[in-house]
C-alpha cells in the first residue's frame, strides 16, 4: 500500500499532467477584452506613473485591484506582447489553485481520497473555463491567494501557531486587493471557526496557546478552551480583519461611486438578483451544465438529495460547504447578467460535495469487486470529459477574441505601419477605448495614439498631432479614414462659443477636413455644455447644403448617438457629439457647399434660438468641397 507521502506525490503528479493536458489550448489563444486595457496601461505608462494607477485610489474609476495590476505589469517586463506568456501564467496558477484545494480538503478532512477526487473534478471543469483562458480575469489569482489564508487558517485553529494566523491575514489581504471578492473571505474564516473545526479547535486556547496533556491525559491549563471563548475573546480574534474592513469598504464604495462600469450598465438589488442567484445555483448543481428545464429540476435534485444527507448526517461541514459556495458568487448577483466564470471559486465546493458522494457510496460498496474498475471507469470518463469540454471552450473563447479584431482588419490591412506621433480618433467603435487603444499599443507600438467619442468627455484634438486620421464605421461596419487636414479655411458663423436661450451651450467643433470624396463622410465632432440645469431633450440637427439652399444629406438625433440626452446633462459638464454624413456617390462636385447645425425642442420640433437673436437660429460652418 502507498504511504500517504507517496499518495500525495502520486496525486501532485496526476494533477498536474490533467491540468497541463487539459488546458493546453489556452497556450495558443490570443488576447481578449479587457486584456488590451491592461496591456495599453502596462506599455504606455512609467513605472511612477503605473504604479499610481493602481495603487492611488483617486485615479481608479473601475475597480480597487492594484495586485491584478502588478502581476500585468511583471507579465509585460516578462513577456511584452506576446500572448503565450501571460496565458502560461494563468495555467500554472490555475494548477496551484488544484493543488491547494487538494492540500486544503485534505488537511481538513484528513481523507486524502476525497481530497485527490475533489481536485480531479474541479481541475477542468469547462463551467469556468473562461476564468483560466482570460489573463484579463482577475478571479483565478485571487482564488490562490483566497484558499491559501483559508488553508493557513485551518493550521492556525488546531495548532495556535502565531505563524499560520499571520500568514492567512497576509493572503487574505492580497485575495482583497486582488478582487473585491476578497470582502467575503473573513466570513468564511469565521464559519471555518465555528462550523469546519470547531472540535478541532477546542484543544486551543483562547490567548492563543495550545494546551497540553498532564500524565493522567487530562487537558492541564487554567483558560477556558474555545468553545467556551466569549464574544470578547472571539472579536480579538477578528479584530485585524475589522480594522482591514473599516478602511477598505469606505474606499471601495467611493470607487464604485464613480466606477464605469457599475454606472454603465449597473449594480442594484432588483429582480434580476433572484433569477441570476437561481441560475448560478443550478449551475453549481450540476457543473458540466444542462440546458433549461433541466439544470432547475436538476438544482431541485441536488437540494432535496443534499439537504437530506446533511440533516440526516447533522453534517456541520457540508454545511459549511453550501454557505462557503453562495458567498463567493453572491456578490456578482446584483449585476444585470449571468456569467458562469464567476464561479470558478465557488464550484469548488460542487466537487468537494460530488467526491464526498462518491466516498460515501464507496464505502457502502467497499466489499463489491466492481467497484474499483467502476470507479475507475468514472473518474476517467469525467477527466476525458473535461478535456474535450474545456478545448471546446477554448476554440468559443478564440472565436470570441477573434470577432473583436475583425472590425479593425482593413484598417491594418492599409496600414501596415504608422510614423510616430499618429493619432486615430474613432467614432462610434464598437470596442471600447481602452481596448482599442491596447491593441494598436501591440499592432503598431507606443507612437500611435488612439481616441474615441465613446465616454463623450474629452476633446479630440485633432491638430495636436503630426499625423492624425478620423475613423468611422460605413454601413457595411468597414473602417474608413479620413485624414486630418491641419490647413482648414472653415469659418463658423457666428463663431462659437455661442449660448442658446436654453442653458445649453455650443463651446466648439472639430473637423477632419472642409474636402470630401463622393460616397464619404463629412464628420463634425461638436462640444456641448450645459451652463444650468436642462428640463427638456433636445435634437441636434446637422444638414449638408449646397449653394442654392438644397440639402443634400442631414441627421437629426439627441446628442452622442441619443445616449445622451440633454435632460441629463449635469452643469458644467462637457458633452462631446460626433456628427457623420455619409454622401452620396452623385453627389455634385462642388467648392460651394455649408454645414447648418440647429437645436431643436424634441417634443414640439420648435427651432431653439441663439442667446443673441441678431445670430439667428443656425451654427453655420462654411466652405466645404465635394470632390470627385
Amino acid at each position: 500500500m502507498f504511504s500517504r507521502s507517496r499518495f500525495v506525490i502520486a496525486s501532485v503528479a496526476v494533477l498536474t499532467a490533467v491540468v497541463l493536458i487539459t488546458y493546453q489550448p489556452a497556450l495558443r489563444l490570443n488576447f481578449y477584452g479587457d486584456d488590451y486595457s491592461f496591456l495599453e496601461t502596462a506599455g504606455r505608462s512609467s513605472l511612477a506613473q503605473y504604479l499610481a494607477f493602481y495603487f492611488d485610489p483617486r485615479l481608479q474609476t473601475g475597480w480597487y485591484r492594484p495586485l491584478q495590476g502588478m502581476l500585468f505589469g511583471i507579465e509585460w517586463v516578462l513577456f511584452g506582447g506576446n500572448p503565450v506568456g501571460y496565458h502560461l501564467v494563468n495555467l500554472l496558477v490555475h494548477l496551484a489553485n488544484c493543488l491547494v484545494l487538494f492540500t486544503l480538503v485534505g488537511v481538513v478532512s484528513e481523507k486524502w481520497r476525497v481530497a485527490l477526487l475533489s481536485a480531479l473534478i474541479y481541475a477542468g471543469l469547462p463551467l469556468y473555463g473562461v476564468a483560466v483562458f482570460w489573463p484579463g480575469n482577475a478571479d483565478f489569482l485571487l482564488t490562490f491567494f483566497y484558499l491559501s489564508s483559508i488553508l493557513f487558517w485551518a493550521l492556525h485553529l488546531p495548532q495556535g501557531q502565531r505563524r499560520f494566523y499571520i500568514l492567512s491575514f497576509v493572503f487574505f489581504l492580497l485575495a482583497l486587493t486582488t478582487k473585491e471578492f476578497g470582502v467575503t473571505l473573513p466570513v468564511i474564516l469565521f464559519l471555518v471557526d465555528r462550523l469546519l473545526l470547531r472540535e478541532k479547535a477546542s484543544v486551543v486556547m483562547a490567548s492563543g496557546a495550545k494546551q497540553s496533556p498532564t500524565r493522567d491525559g487530562e487537558i492541564a491549563s487554567s483558560h477556558k478552551p474555545l468553545l467556551a471563548m466569549t464574544m470578547p475573546m472571539l472579536l480579538r480574534r477578528y479584530v485585524p480583519f475589522l480594522i482591514v474592513y473599516l478602511l477598505y469598504l469606505p474606499l471601495e464604495y467611493d470607487i464604485q461611486s464613480r466606477s464605469v462600469l457599475t454606472n454603465m450598465y449597473g449594480y442594484s438589488i432588483a429582480d434580476h438578483v433572484v433569477s441570476n442567484f437561481v441560475q448560478y445555483l443550478a449551475a453549481l448543481a450540476f457543473p458540466w451544465g444542462l440546458p433549461e428545464p433541466l439544470n432547475y429540476i436538476g438544482l431541485v435534485v441536488a437540494i432535496l438529495v443534499y439537504g437530506f444527507i446533511a440533516l440526516k448526517k447533522k453534517s456541520a461541514r457540508l454545511g459549511f460547504l453550501a454557505i462557503a459556495a453562495v458567498l463567493t458568487f453572491l456578490p456578482v448577483t446584483p449585476f444585470p447578467w449571468f456569467f458562469t466564470r464567476y464561479l470558478y471559486l465557488a464550484v469548488m465546493a460542487s466537487a468537494i460535495a460530488i467526491a464526498s458522494l462518491v466516498e460515501w457510496v464507496a464505502t457502502r460498496f467497499a466489499h463489491s469487486r466492481w467497484l474499483a474498475p467502476s470507479a475507475s471507469a468514472a473518474i476517467a470518463l469525467v477527466v476525458l470529459g473535461n478535456t474535450v469540454g474545456s478545448a471546446s471552450a477554448a476554440a468559443d473563447f478564440a472565436e470570441l477574441g477573434r470577432q473583436t479584431r475583425v472590425p479593425f482588419r482593413d484598417l491594418t490591412q492599409r496600414h501596415p505601419t504608422f510614423p510616430d506621433d499618429t493619432y486615430l480618433y474613432f467614432i462610434d467603435s464598437p470596442t471600447i477605448t481602452s481596448q482599442l487603444s491596447g491593441m494598436f499599443l501591440l499592432r503598431y507600438g507606443a507612437g500611435v495614439r488612439v481616441a474615441s467619442n465613446e465616454h463623450g468627455g474629452v476633446r479630440a484634438n485633432l491638430l495636436d498631432h503630426q499625423n492624425a486620421y478620423v475613423i468611422y464605421f460605413d454601413e457595411q461596419r468597414r473602417t474608413r479614414e479620413l485624414p486630418v487636414d491641419k490647413q482648414m479655411p472653415i469659418e463658423a458663423r457666428p463663431r462659437v462659443p455661442l449660448d442658446f436661450v436654453v442653458p445649453i451651450q455650443l463651446g466648439g467643433f472639430e473637423t477632419p477636413s472642409a474636402r470630401a470624396r463622393r460616397g464619404d463622410a463629412v464628420v463634425v465632432i461638436l462640444y456641448w455644455r450645459a451652463t444650468g440645469k436642462i428640463e427638456k431633450n433636445y435634437v441636434v440637427s446637422m444638414q449638408l447644403v449646397d449653394g442654392v439652399n438644397h440639402v443634400i444629406v442631414s441627421d437629426a438625433s439627441e446628442p452622442h448617438g441619443g445616449t445622451r440626452p440633454t435632460s441629463t446633462w449635469q452643469p458644467g459638464e462637457l458633452v462631446v457629439d460626433a456628427r457623420v454624413l455619409m454622401l452620396p456617390r452623385d453627389v455634385p462636385v462642388s467648392s460651394d457647399y455649408r454645414i447648418e447645425i440647429e437645436l431643436f425642442d424634441s417634443e414640439t420640433l420648435q427651432q431653439v434660438e441663439m442667446h443673441d437673436g441678431r445670430d439667428g437660429k443656425s451654427l453655420v460652418l462654411s466652405p466645404f468641397a465635394i470632390l470627385d
